[in-house]
């Protein structure tokens, strides 16, 4: 029989030989090497974070001891008073009691004189007195008295006074923005005008206008005054008002 073979159907295989076996057995003793030295590094890792770690020493306490309080010393006794020496009674002498001696008086009574009166000369008849021609009576004139002079200024004045603050004054800023209203009462001096002693009386319970009803007072242009008050101090009290409709 014959058997015909095909060279392109066989497969040249390289014989498998022990050196090939021992070429490889190298490269599994590193792999093996680098695995055995990852674990005992990773070992070694895991025993330093098992260690406890050491804590700082803890600070020395400081402890001042404060010292005996030392009782207080017994007041000593206080003396005792001495008793007074009697002193000896002083010797009373007996009061000599003067006598009286009645003296008596003895008055002779005499009889009253006889007075004699004087003859007075009888007066002469008085001279008849002719009667005045009659006269015709004087008129009594009655002076009318003075007016009093007004105590108080008239009201168109303390208008005029009231409208020369108003124009002098100068509404907050914060207060306008805050929506701020009120009124203070301010009482001043007022002579000649110029004014003094300003002062607030009635606060509008906002420290800024408070302050800015002063201020207004302070530096208003005042009118003059009426001829009657032309010299004379004249206390007010007004009252300044903060409305945010009359300031648009």
């Amino acid at each position: 029989m014959t058997v015909e073979t095909d060279p392109s159907s066989l497969s040249l295989r390289e014989p498998r030989t022990r050196s090939g076996v021992k070429a490889r057995r190298p490269l599994y003793r590193s792999a093996a090497l680098a695995l055995l030295v990852e674990a005992m590094m990773l070992a070694g890792l895991f025993v330093w974070l098992e260690q406890p770690r050491e804590l700082p020493p803890p600070q020395p306490m400081t402890i001042a001891l404060a010292p005996p309080v030392q009782a207080p010393k017994p007041a000593p006794p206080e003396p005792k008073p001495v008793p007074p020496k009697p002193q000896p009674k002083p010797v009373v002498q007996p009061r000599r009691v003067p006598v009286v001696h009645e003296v008596r008086h003895v008055v002779h009574e005499q009889p009253p004189k006889a007075v004699q009166q004087p003859v007075m000369p009888p007066a002469p008849a008085p001279a008849p007195v002719p009667a005045a021609a009659p006269t015709d009576a004087a008129p009594v004139v009655h002076e009318a008295a003075p007016a009093p002079a007004p105590s108080r200024p008239d009201a168109s004045f303390e208008a005029e006074m009231r409208a020369a603050i108003q124009s002098a004054l100068k509404y907050p800023e914060a207060a306008r923005m805050a929506g701020m209203e009120g009124r203070a009462r301010v009482a001043f001096v007022y002579r000649d005008g110029a004014v003094s002693e300003v002062k607030l009386v009635i606060s509008s319970g906002v420290g800024m206008l408070d302050r800015a009803a002063v201020a207004a007072v302070r530096d208003a242009a005042y009118p003059q005054p009426p001829a009657a008050f032309a010299g004379k101090r004249l206390a007010e009290q007004l009252w300044v008002n903060f409305n945010l409709d009359n300031q648009e």
